[in-house]
């Protein structure tokens, strides 16, 4: 487990990890460097392991530099990771029809959920031996692999420490405050209309930062440009959860009943979604803040799941034959044949994903090389007119940032073509006795076989000696849904 010291009374941890690091290069108080912290009240860190770790700079040749300091010694207690026994989850809604025709609904709840837990129990795998090197823009091969490590007549052997994972101790669950207000009025017999806000507010979202962030510099090299260079180029992967987001919502429903053949739903919602981080697990340019000395303010932008407007029409249609109805009213083969077959369909249409820029690793400071975003040229407009599948964005409206800086466009401040899709379903009823019936299914997913495309190119590999983007930036070179998919399905109800 990687943590802060304590403070000199041993009380407090100090809190150097959960603050943006320095803007100077190898911290000289060693009272500041993290250190390695293994379960167990007392003993020898390494009792029990095969390997030793040596500081990154040793490994690298370097010719002097802090030491790596390890401790078992108790200090973090009987768990690494605090337990949240606190959770506070209360819901309240609200109902008034102050006649037939008006309803009004109200409700509010707080709601937790746990992120993906991959990032706390990666922090074992600083148990596992693992190097992958990293240096100033470029990814070099791991100097040491399976093939000596488990060479057992080696064993203990040294390994120089790389990337590392740690955490926050204390890591509260996320939560999610959420409040609706929604008015119904009905229209007549066969017709309602609903209109209805709804938002949240998200708190404790859960990021990865790099912890051993090195200072920006064109000269310098990595090991020169790190607080702790004893840790490794290569970084600090390090969970916190002081993250924010909000949403908030319009939506219009308009619901009809024809008698009891044709039913239909149309629905609208504009929204919005703000955050600072989205998902560890989303996308790979949200897997990780471009600059990790502003992980949240730097980072705040459209969520990786937000859709500005969505419209989605539903149509349930039973026809009018066989027994009961109003044509061929009769029992029978007749109404085997004909009777007891219902037709629906779901289209929906929406605007299209965020889509958020990719450089190459232009600081030299990042563990996830697309995290660093392009530069943005002011002034010019980042989509090409008359866009399409061969050209989607303005190849002139962005470059490559030079060595030593970030680049300056936004988070998710781009968007894609919008997208729409159609299924269909078929469905006879066979009625086999009064409590008995057998139902047949065929269900179309993309029913018109349609292309929809993904979101456009954004990527743009280089580096500062190179500022134009690639080749197929811009391009949309990939589907977004499959093609038509047809499903049968047969179902015995008694």
């Amino acid at each position: 487990m990687l943590q802060p010291l304590l403070d000199a009374k041993g009380l407090e941890p100090n809190i150097q990890l959960q603050q943006p690091l320095p803007s100077v290069a190898n911290v000289s108080n060693l009272a500041l460097h993290p250190v390695y912290v293994r379960t167990g009240g007392s003993g020898n860190f390494y009792d029990g392991i095969n390997f030793r770790y040596m500081p990154y700079w040793q490994g690298a040749g370097a010719a002097s530099g802090p030491p790596l300091q390890t401790v078992r010694d108790g200090r973090m207690g009987s768990r690494l990771i605090n337990t949240n026994y606190h959770v506070f989850a209360p819901r309240i809604g609200i109902a008034y029809s102050p006649s037939d025709k008006w309803s009004f609904r109200a409700g509010f709840g707080i709601f937790f959920s746990a992120e993906s837990k991959n990032s706390i129990f990666d922090l074992s795998r600083g148990m596992g031996g693992r190097t992958t090197v990293l240096v100033q823009h470029n990814y070099d091969q791991p100097t040491f692999n399976y093939t000596n490590f488990l060479n057992t007549a080696a064993l203990p052997v040294t390994v120089p420490i790389s990337l590392t994972w740690g955490a926050a101790q204390y890591l509260p669950d996320t939560s999610s405050l959420q409040y609706i207000l929604n008015v119904q009025r009905t229209l007549g017999k066969s017709t309602s209309v609903e209109a209805g806000y709804s938002g949240s507010a998200s708190r404790h979202l859960a990021h990865l930062d790099n912890e051993n962030q090195g200072i920006l510099s064109p000269t310098l090299s990595s090991l020169q440009r790190l607080p702790y260079p004893e840790w490794g180029a290569s970084g600090i992967q390090y969970v916190m959860a002081d993250a924010s987001g909000n949403y908030n919502a319009l939506a219009l429903k308009l619901t009809q009943r024809f008698g009891g053949h044709l039913n239909t739903l149309l629905a609208y919602t504009f929204s919005k979604s703000l955050d600072d981080t989205s998902n560890i697990r989303g996308t790979g340019n949200d897997f990780s803040p471009q600059d990790s000395t502003c992980p949240t303010t730097c980072e705040k932008g459209p969520s990786d799941f937000n859709i500005p407007q969505r419209f989605a029409a539903s149509i349930l249609y039973t026809l009018p034959f066989g027994k009961g109805e109003k044509f061929l009213n009769h029992g029978g083969v007749l109404n085997q044949v004909v009777g007891g077959w219902q037709l629906s369909t779901i289209t929906t249409l929406q605007s299209g994903g965020v889509v958020s820029t990719s450089a190459w690793d232009s600081g030299g400071t990042n563990f996830i090389t697309n995290a660093t975003r392009l530069n943005c040229v002011a002034g010019v407009s980042t989509l090409l007119p008359n866009n399409n599948q061969n050209g989607w964005f303005n190849p002139a409206a962005f470059t490559n940032p030079l060595a030593a800086t970030f680049g300056t466009c936004g988070r998710n401040t781009m968007r894609g073509q919008w997208k729409g899709n159609e299924d269909v379903s078929i469905i006879k009823f066979f009625r086999i006795a009064e409590k008995r019936s057998l139902e047949f299914r065929t269900e179309m997913f993309n029913a018109p076989n349609h292309v929809e495309l993904s979101s456009p190119n954004s990527i743009s590999w280089g580096n500062g000696s190179s500022p134009a983007p690639s080749s197929t930036f811009g391009r949309i070179t990939s589907t977004a849904t499959a093609m038509r998919q047809i499903q049968f399905a047969l179902k015995f109800n008694f």
